[in-house]
């Protein structure tokens, strides 16, 4: 079953779609790509993984793909959105905060931005309780709220290790908002740099048990 909308404009009026697909029943499962302009093995990896699932080649869950969160920074290769705005920091977590490094400009208030509050009005309509958030380059998967045994069945599929903090402050997140503020269970995929076919089989691994259903869930080796 694939069910395709367009849930809202970037900046530039870009359409940003979003994809249903799986089995019948309510899609209770994101998974968002494209966060990041400068990440498009995100987007390619959550479009193969459409492929696959439309294909009948992977047992999947029914679930929401946004694959391309950001179009206005993917056409101009750059990280933010066409304001200069981080997305991943413009998300409604109470450690949101104006303050910020160079290049990791939240905006002026929690979805002040047209492409993330299109995904929070996704989120609100639908049932959704998990998330898959794709980003790179850091080859591992990282998790936030009540997700690590989830996380620790992708990472045994894929070889990427579980890791629990990325390593520096998230604040505005969408990890942030979910999981930590929400205590609903996400998953922030991180593949390596570079584009999808440079790290296919493991990749293609790590999404299959990031969608699987409950019994394919506990045998990665039919993930592959």
């Amino acid at each position: 079953m694939a069910e395709d909308e367009i849930i809202g404009q970037s900046v530039e009026r870009r359409p940003i779609h979003a994809r249903r697909l799986g089995p019948a029943g309510p899609a209770t499962l994101l998974v968002v790509a494209g966060v990041h302009g400068d990440e498009p093995g995100s987007v390619e990896a959550a479009a193969d993984l459409a492929l696959r699932v439309a294909a009948g080649e992977i047992a999947s869950v029914p679930f929401w793909m946004v694959a391309a969160l950001n179009p206005d920074g993917l056409a101009r290769g750059q990280k933010n959105s066409a304001r200069d705005v981080d997305l991943n920091r413009n998300f409604p977590a109470s450690n949101f905060t104006p303050a910020h490094a160079p290049g990791y400009d939240p905006g002026p208030a929690p979805l002040s931005e047209p492409e993330t509050a299109a995904l929070a009005a996704l989120l609100s309509r639908e049932a959704i309780t998990r998330i898959v958030a794709v980003h790179a380059p850091f080859a591992c998967v990282n998790f936030d709220g009540p997700a690590e045994a989830w996380a620790q069945v992708v990472s045994a599929a894929c070889g990427w290790p579980v890791q629990a903090d990325i390593g520096y402050p998230t604040p505005g997140s969408l990890g942030s908002w979910w999981g930590r503020d929400r205590m609903l269970p996400i998953l922030t995929l991180e593949l390596p740099p570079g584009p999808f076919s440079g790290f296919q089989l493991p990749g293609r691994a790590a999404l299959a048990a990031s969608v699987a259903d409950p019994g394919s869930a506990m045998n990665p080796s039919r993930m592959r």
